[in-house]
């Protein structure tokens, strides 16, 4: 017997679009709609949509044959709003009716649902609709007063109030209501009217039917209409066990991470206390090496005390016998001397010496006039010099070297030496600031010179400097490059004539800085910041104010000379030359207020007055080019100042060269003495001679002869004992040097033997170990190896006790409430807290834990594991009772399967454990989608514990204080307890050749391919066994619709395919409403139920029922057009 279901039977449409009432009727299985675009069929296709999805929203109207510049909407369908921009029902207050009747095909009852619409002329948004049901057919007036016009929602209130009391709504859930909201609508309409179903789904499905939307492939598709999502609650369930699991895991945790952060303490400790001992016996090994050593330095230094005091006594004794014996030969050589004086030759002797005296002094004042004469001479000699020397001076000067030398001339050469001096002085002075002003001069000219170079302005440093600092604070207040220019580049001197008379006129003003008027104020601020010395001669104009005022310019004037490209540099021209009249004589200048001649004379504020040359020309830099000419003047003044500069420093040298020259700065007497030296040494040397001779003739004598002999061994005798008793005293001072030092160290020893030995006692088996490894090794080798050891114990111990603190920091950080600082310097309160925590931990929580962990697992392996087996394995049964319906539709040698396999994604981890052979003992509900099992939990556990834990955190629920992740959280869960995300779902097609030999192709990647029919086949087949699974699901048996929407269809299907398609969708029981152009009605026509060809003329729409009988007819009779001619 054939299942009953409802189907849609009538449509009724009050001023919608291009309709302004019409009535259709649809049969049971494949109705047509055909016409050309815009003849009207998605008029007809959205009216159903707002119907089935309750909504007025754009969003929810069939886009298929839309396209970006027609926005539909549904204010827009009421108005009958047209593409040229007119509306069938402008500036008109109207009603409206959308509305569908369905019937049971089991009990032959009607339903009625649809919408009134309440418009106003001036609406420009929906203010007044509702969506309604009732019992019955459509009234046969169609919604329409006596007058023709469509019922308010009001008439149509009182028409379901009396349906809702008429005789064949008895005994009938009442369906005769308005509903207050699309909420109460759509529940109702999916509930009783349409048998149950899914709204979600249901629209969803339809939307994509509509235009044939896979976005996402048919794999997506058959998992979301193909495969329901399972009804089960798990996530409930287990998220309860789970939050009662976590609350005590979590205290096992914090207890677990207490003690473990303490052990962490505790064992940091513990290291840190070892390396200490090690460190503190290493010191202990290094200060016992220090004490053997400073005992065996003492001993040392105590024999070497005594042997030096011994050689002490050894040396004083000895130069006590040569000090007698020298005295002994002294007095002898007093006798002698004293016979040798008391004879002439004493006498002798003693002048010869006193002549020797003076003659050494008078060549040494000879000497020193000497070269007094060769000093004068120099400033008669050099011509640059003797210039600042009078005559006068000069000639007392040759008087000096000729050899006339008197006081009055020394006098009176001293006094013209010095005022010459004084004349030098002057002009050294005066040479050292002109080449200090060259140098400054030349280094400027210098760098124009380099800026003229590089085509740039040879502008001052101080105003490039100025406008840089400018630039670079405006642009950074601005996030961007804000440009700061100097004035005089903004414009260029069109006329040469009057360029002196504009250079000198601008002056100061040239080399002002400006910005866009825009940026005037803030670089007014920035400039008043800039207080420095170098930037007082700097200006910056205000071209705010300027573009404000909106100056002018008078004919005749110096503006007429220039041309800017800025318009507000063109305004600041305006201001600054706009009044300034160009005149060629004076007379010409005294009939204005302000003007200039060409050749720079000026009248202004009835003062005539030249223009500076230096602004004219020097400092002349107007123009947006640099000009060459300048460049080539520059360089010729660069060359002057460079030569000017090589002579200044060449005469500073000169005159720094006098200063030195010989002054006469002795007293007069001195040097009258010094010129007389000379003369009285030639006197002297012959004197000398003469006593020599004298002497000769004594020594000859022989007692004088004997006494000399006698006084010479005896001097060299006291020579030989003084230098040996010097020997002996060096030596003795050197000793008693050593002695002193030796004193000094054997007391430092002493001292430090006593610092060593201060508050330390020796351990007798450490003692004896240290002088036993001295015995086999050297103190040095030893001492360093102790050194190094304790080296790397105090870095040990550094970081050591760095670890301890950060331990101890994590835990206070963590666990604050302890109220410990971190900086305790016993470990005893972490130790203890350890020890306490170890100690309370296994009673109070690991049974607790236990009990809860067997809870968790079975709730787990009940609620989760063991459902989603079950419904994997349904899954699985299922898509052999998809295939075998599939299977019924062949296209040629093809037919189209579903296919599932483990899916690759995150969950794909726990499909082997989720389809374990374990979990196999299973019992079945009514519909095989849903069980439960009864397992053994030991060896299951045991196989699979990592993947039950894993998949235990995805269902973790988050904590109190995570609220605003719970939605998240809730979602994830979700995605884990659903069976299909364990899988992968595809479509393939399977190709049998006449051998039987069977090839599978995936649907996916041939839609890829084929952009033809071939690609669409598939797409269809699965679109309209997902609407069949679709009713076909839902678990209460009442009858349901069976309605699929289907706009633009086939269009690139072949008419076999087609045809395929359209008697597998009448085997399923579906009803179709179809869209197509006028040109596949033919080839369609034969395989559907009802046609409607539409037509639209002068923004009406037409919509005529065609015969499908006399169309054939009407087909075979006239060929291609029949279509045109039964709808024309």
């Amino acid at each position: 017997m054939k299942q009953s279901k409802k189907i849609f039977r009538r449509m009724l449409i009050n001023n919608w679009g291009g309709i302004s009432h019409k009535i259709m009727e649809f049969h049971e299985y494949v109705n047509l709609f055909s016409g050309k675009s815009g003849s009207g069929k998605s008029t007809v296709m959205d009216a159903i949509q707002v119907i089935l999805y309750g909504s007025v929203s754009a969003a929810f109207l069939n886009k298929a044959a839309d396209d970006a510049k027609n926005k539909r909407s549904v204010l827009s369908y009421l108005r009958g709003a047209q593409k040229d921009g007119t509306s069938n029902r402008e500036n008109v207050d109207f009603c409206s009716q959308i509305v569908l009747e369905l019937e049971d095909t089991g009990s032959r009852v009607c339903t009625c649902i649809g919408a009134v619409f309440e418009v106003g002329s001036q609406d420009t948004e929906l203010r007044k609709y509702h969506f309604f049901s009732h019992s019955g057919h459509l009234p046969k007036d169609g919604y329409l007063t006596e007058q023709g016009v469509p019922y308010t929602s009001a008439q149509m209130k009182k028409l379901i109030e009396a349906r809702s009391r008429s005789e064949e709504n008895r005994g009938r859930v009442d369906v005769n209501r308005m509903y207050p909201s699309r909420e109460a609508y759509l529940g109702a309409l999916y509930d009783s009217i349409f048998g149950y179903l899914d709204p979600g789904r249901l629209m969803t499905m339809e939307k994509s039917a509509i235009a044939l939307r896979m976005a996402d492939g048919t794999g997506q598709f058959i998992k979301d209409y193909m495969f329901p999502k399972s009804k089960e609650d798990t996530v409930s369930a287990i998220s309860r066990q789970l939050g009662a699991y976590r609350e005590i895991k979590e205290k096992v945790d914090d207890l677990e991470r207490r003690i473990e952060i303490l052990d962490e303490v505790h064992h940091a400790n513990q290291e840190l206390v070892r390396i200490r001992a090690d460190r503190l016996r290493a010191e202990s090994v290094l200060r016992i090496v220090d004490l053997e050593s400073c005992k065996t330095r003492l001993e040392a230094k105590q024999e070497d005390l005594e042997g030096i005091s011994a050689k002490i006594s050894e040396l004083e004794e000895r130069y006590k016998i040569l000090d007698a014996d020298k005295k002994e030969k002294t007095e002898a050589l007093i006798e002698v001397k004293a016979e040798l004086h008391s004879s002439d030759y004493g006498v002798k002797q003693k002048e010869m010496e006193e002549l020797k005296n003076t003659i050494s002094l008078l060549k040494g004042n000879a000497r020193q006039w000497q070269e007094i004469l060769q000093g004068l001479r120099e400033w008669e000699t050099d011509e640059e010099i003797s210039g600042y020397i009078s005559n006068p001076t000069l000639q007392c000067l040759e008087e000096v070297l000729e050899g006339g030398v008197s006081e009055h001339v020394l006098d009176k050469l001293r006094s013209g030496i010095q005022n010459g001096l004084e004349m030098i002085g002057e002009e050294l002075a005066e040479l050292n600031d002109g080449i200090r002003s060259t140098a400054r001069e030349l280094s400027e000219k210098k760098e124009m010179a380099e800026d003229l170079k590089h085509d740039r302005k040879p502008y001052r440093k101080a105003l490039k400097s100025a406008r840089a600092q400018l630039q670079s604070e405006l642009s950074s207040q601005y996030g961007r490059t804000i440009h700061v220019e100097i004035f005089a580049d903004l414009f260029d001197i069109v006329d040469e004539k009057w360029k002196e008379a504009i250079e000198g006129r601008l002056g100061r003003i040239k080399h002002s800085l400006v910005t866009e008027p825009q940026y005037a104020l803030d670089a007014a601020r920035i400039f008043r910041r800039m207080k420095r010395k170098e930037y007082e001669e700097i200006d910056l104009i205000n071209t705010a104010a300027v573009k404000r005022d909106e100056p002018g310019a008078e004919e005749g004037t110096l503006y007429e000379a220039v041309q800017a490209g800025e318009p507000y540099a063109d305004l600041c021209l305006k201001r600054y030359l706009g009044r300034i009249c160009k005149c060629e004589t004076v007379e010409d200048l005294h009939q204005v207020r302000d003007g200039v001649t060409p050749d720079g004379y000026s009248y202004s504020n009835y003062v005539f007055r030249h223009l500076r040359e230096d602004d004219c020309r020097r400092y002349a830099c107007i123009g947006t080019r640099v000009s060459k000419a300048k460049l080539k003047e520059l360089e010729e003044e660069i060359y002057e100042l460079e030569q000017r500069q090589i002579a200044d420093i060449q005469m500073r040298e000169t005159l720094g060269r006098a200063q030195k020259l010989e002054q006469l700065n002795q007293k007069t007497e001195q040097l009258l003495r010094l010129s007389k030296a000379a003369e009285e040494l030639e006197h002297y040397l012959d004197k000398q001679e003469q006593l020599a001779r004298e002497l000769k003739n004594l020594e000859d004598g022989t007692l004088t002869a004997e006494l000399k002999g006698q006084k010479e061994i005896l001097e060299q005798g006291i020579a030989e004992f003084a230098r040996i008793q010097e020997q002996v005293n060096k030596e003795r001072i050197s000793r008693e040097g050593d002695l002193r030092a030796a004193q000094k160290e054997y007391r430092d020893f002493q001292d430090r033997l006593s610092g060593l030995q201060e508050g330390f006692r020796a351990d007798e088996q450490l003692l004896a170990e240290v002088r036993e490894n001295l015995g086999v090794q050297t103190e040095a080798a030893y001492r360093r190896k102790q050194y190094d050891l304790c080296q790397r114990l105090a870095g040990q111990e550094e970081q050591s006790a760095e670890e301890r603190i950060l331990a101890r920091n994590r835990f206070n950080r963590e666990y604050p409430a302890y109220g410990f600082t971190g900086v305790e310097h016993e470990n005893d309160v972490y130790d203890k807290l350890r020890e306490d925590l170890k100690r309370d931990y296994e009673p109070r929580y690991q049974e607790e834990f236990e009990n809860q962990y067997r809870l968790v697992y079975h709730s787990l392996r009940e609620n989760v594991i063991a459902t989603i087996h079950g419904e994997i394995k349904a899954a699985y049964r299922h898509r052999r009772e998809i295939n075998r319906m599939l299977s019924r539709i062949r296209f040629s040698d093809s037919t189209y399967q579903i296919d599932i396999l483990p899916a690759e994604n995150e969950n794909g981890q726990f499909y082997e454990m989720l389809m374990a052979p374990e979990l196999d003992s299973k019992v079945l509900d009514n519909d095989g989608f849903e069980g439960q099992l009864s397992i053994g939990e030991d060896a299951f556990f045991q196989k699979y514990e990592q993947q039950i834990w894993r998949l235990t955190e995805k269902f973790m629920p988050p904590r109190e204080g995570e609220a605003e992740n719970r939605s998240r959280h809730h979602q994830e869960m979700e995605r884990f307890a659903d069976y299909r995300n364990y899988l992968t779902f595809s479509m393939y097609e399977r190709v049998e050749d006449e051998q039987g030999n069977v090839k599978k192709n995936a649907v996916d990647e041939m839609a890829g391919r084929d952009s033809g029919g071939e690609g669409q086949n598939p797409k269809y087949v699965a679109l309209l066994a997902g609407f069949a699974m679709l009713y076909m699901q839902q678990s209460s048996r009442d009858s349901k619709i069976r309605l699929v929407l289907l706009d633009e269809a086939f269009s690139k299907m072949d008419k076999e395919r087609s045809e395929v398609c359209l008697r597998y969708a009448r085997e399923l029981e579906l009803q179709l409403i179809v869209c197509v152009p006028d040109e596949r009605l033919q080839s369609l026509i034969r395989n559907v139920d009802c046609v409607y060809g539409f037509r639209r003329h002068q923004n009406q729409i037409s919509m005529m029922h065609i015969d499908k009988g006399n169309y054939l007819e009407m087909m075979e009779m006239g060929g291609r057009n029949a279509g045109e001619s039964v709808t024309s």
